[in-house]
């Protein structure tokens, strides 16, 4: 069946406010509106997207997905990973609305101790889906995505070193709220063409700083949290900022925030630059290794990562097209789903596949050049046990 004949002009009907999005939804011309899982937040928003007609794709064999069905899930119910990213997404949203709300410290530490301890049950119980997704969702904030990307990243490769969760904890903080101090401007900086202002430049230098003044103006003590927000710009060779610290002047947590905030800020496109992708962002990451970042932490990134990370798109030898669901075996042998053919349709069901050798993918994708085929990825990952949205 052609996937034509499963697109529908939303009526307005399907939508509610207070409900997420079961697809993602696209304007007529093919570019990404929303992303499956988004919550609809006014009538305002759902009559937008009646005016410039857009459009989703329904599977023909769709899984349940609870919130399409216009019930709160319980927590017995399983979602789509993408519902579980938004919801991080929004919630990491209202903890920076109290950045600077007086009397607001003990809102902002509980409501971010909340998040990350979501956040490891998620990646306890799906990690791919996770890092993957995260990398999917090309229709929010930057400076909310960056982040929680980091977070990510930051609790999986804890975990990978044998932490417990609450040695885990106190850096899964650090990384949701290390550019606290520069969030309002960090989306135009995300989409600026022309070069810096020395003002920003200074901004920009002065962040870590900034960042982690406010912590502790929200009421945050707890050193280990505060250390990896502050140093996570510094670099062994001394060439970093703030503070230009030194080999072991640079905590443990720290360096191994500066290699996720590295890796994640490269593989996202900026106006003024092309995305650089992921198997790119992994050598420059190696090729550091011993000079300005840690060596043993950038191995081990690396065998946590993939040489190419979940949600890496990808050509192969045969021209179908392929999202990486997760390492597979070893380095050279990632899992992928074939989602569209070799004429680049995009196939109803995508195809589990497991490569010998990684030889067999010709090219790397950029995901920004392809949001059509995000429509049915849905399911890629198994479905997840849904996240509170938390008051």
């Amino acid at each position: 069946m052609e996937r034509e004949k499963f697109k529908r002009t939303l009526t307005g009907l399907e939508l509610q406010v207070g409900i997420r999005l079961p697809w993602s939804v696209y304007s007529p011309q093919g570019t990404l509106l929303l992303t499956e899982g988004t919550l609809i937040h006014s009538e305002k928003q759902i009559e937008r997207l009646l005016s410039v007609k857009a459009h989703y794709f329904v599977s023909p064999n769709p899984a349940v997905y609870t919130e399409g069905n216009r019930h709160k899930p319980s927590r017995e119910e399983r979602v789509s990973s993408f519902v579980v990213i938004h919801t991080f997404l929004e919630r990491l949203e209202a903890i920076f609305a109290l950045r600077h709300t007086a009397g607001a410290g003990s809102a902002f530490i509980r409501k971010t101790m909340q998040l990350v301890f979501d956040i490891q049950g998620a990646c306890e119980e799906s990690p791919d889906a996770m890092l993957g997704t995260v990398q999917l969702i090309v229709d929010a904030p930057h400076g909310l995505v960056h982040p929680l990307h980091m977070a990510l990243m930051c609790e999986i490769a804890c975990c990978r070193m044998g932490k417990g969760p609450l040695e885990r904890f106190p850096l899964v903080a650090a990384a949701l709220t290390h550019d606290l101090g520069m969030y309002e401007v960090q989306q135009q900086l995300f989409e600026q063409e022309s070069p810096l202002t020395e003002r920003q430049r200074r901004l920009i230098d002065q962040h870590p700083q900034r960042s982690h003044n406010l912590l502790l103006e929200r009421g945050v003590t707890e050193e280990r949290w505060l250390h990896p927000v502050l140093q996570h710009h510094e670099r062994l060779d001394g060439s970093g900022y703030p503070a230009g610290l030194m080999a072991d002047q640079i905590s443990h947590d720290s360096r191994l925030l500066a290699i996720t905030d590295c890796y994640s800020a490269m593989i996202q496109p900026r106006a003024y630059r092309n995305q650089v992708l992921p198997r790119d962002a992994l050598r420059e990451i190696f090729q550091q290794r011993g000079k300005t970042i840690d060596e043993s932490l950038a191995r081990l990134f690396i065998e946590v990562m993939g040489l190419f990370t979940p949600g890496t798109l990808v050509q192969l030898r045969q021209g179908e097209i392929a999202l990486v669901t997760g390492k597979g075996q070893g380095l050279n042998q990632p899992a992928l789903a074939v989602i569209a053919s070799s004429e680049r349709e995009p196939l109803d069901h995508p195809v589990p596949l497991v490569l010998e050798d990684s030889k067999e993918i010709t090219t790397i994708l950029r995901i920004q050049d392809h949001t059509h085929l995000i429509a049915g990825l849905g399911t890629l990952w198994p479905s997840v046990t849904p996240v509170p949205c938390r008051a």
